[in-house]
């Protein structure tokens, strides 16, 4: 065996070369490594670009989306209950009755003027999502206004026992009533309305039904989507019914039970 072992001097010859050998091949295997982990850091770096870009369109057009909306439901509903004032008093002017004329031409002035801040309040839900006043308050001065302005009747039941909701509901819920309420004196000329707000089962209820005029089909416009698209975006669902006479609509909102204190546990948790 001894005399079969290579001679010692090749070995310390073809030692070193062995050495070298898999110290050329570890560098230019981490040389490789090193320009994949460069290239791949590459085409990261230009997907996270283009990511970001994507993200800047979408929350642009959100942000567009949502001044849509606050703009119609604010300046609309304002501008419908004017008009219906202003046809009230030219009614009144032709029975030559100016008395009842003045006053809803100044009734008219004051509720544009209402309007003009309740634009301005818009810009601000715009950045905090919120009511400036207490949310039931607030729901019962959009119905007597309303009821003040236009003429019409509007009964309604508000749950005295209703849970704290979020900042989002609660404007979803107003925007629905003003929208609703806009839509059946504009195009259903409804007279009577019946309003319903309470909590059951773990969910928020919205009805409002009217008695006008029930189109033969329900075409979502710019206002209808934009209430839908609300009450998708707090996980609730939208149901508009036309009743079996004739006349009359039924706009039906169930939204989970989200509130302020579970969000705060949630967050704890």
């Amino acid at each position: 065996m001894y005399r079969q072992f290579p001679p010692f001097h090749e070995i310390f010859y073809l030692l070193p070369r062995i050495v070298e050998y898999f110290a050329i091949f570890g560098i230019s295997l981490l040389a490789k490594m090193a320009v994949q982990q460069k290239n791949q850091l590459v085409r990261d770096n230009e997907q996270l670009r283009m990511a970001s870009i994507e993200l800047e369109k979408k929350v642009k057009l959100q942000e567009r989306t949502r001044i849509s909306r606050e703009i119609h439901d604010s300046v609309g509903h304002t501008l419908t209950a004017a008009l219906t004032g202003l046809q009230t008093a030219t009614y009144a002017i032709e029975k030559n009755n100016y008395v009842i004329a003045k006053d809803m031409i100044d009734r008219t002035k004051g509720y544009i003027r209402s309007g003009l801040d309740d634009v301005r309040s818009s810009v601000h839900l715009l950045h905090e999502h919120r009511l400036d006043q207490p949310f039931v308050p607030e729901l019962i001065k959009l119905i007597d206004e309303t009821k003040m302005q236009t003429q019409v009747d509007i009964t309604y039941d508000i749950d005295p026992n209703l849970p704290d909701l979020l900042p989002m509901t609660e404007l979803t819920i107003y925007r629905a009533l003003q929208e609703g309420l806009t839509n059946g004196i504009r195009h259903g000329s409804s007279t009577t309305f019946y309003f319903l707000l309470n909590y059951r089962e773990g969910h928020i209820q919205f009805r409002l039904s009217d008695n006008g005029r029930a189109p033969s089909h329900i075409a979502y416009g710019f206002g209808l989507k934009a209430m839908s698209e609300r009450v998708k975006e707090i996980g609730g669902e939208l149901l508009i019914m036309k009743k079996s006479s004739e006349r009359g609509v039924t706009l039906d909102i169930s939204i989970p039970f989200p509130t302020k204190t579970m969000e705060r546990s949630d967050q704890h948790y």
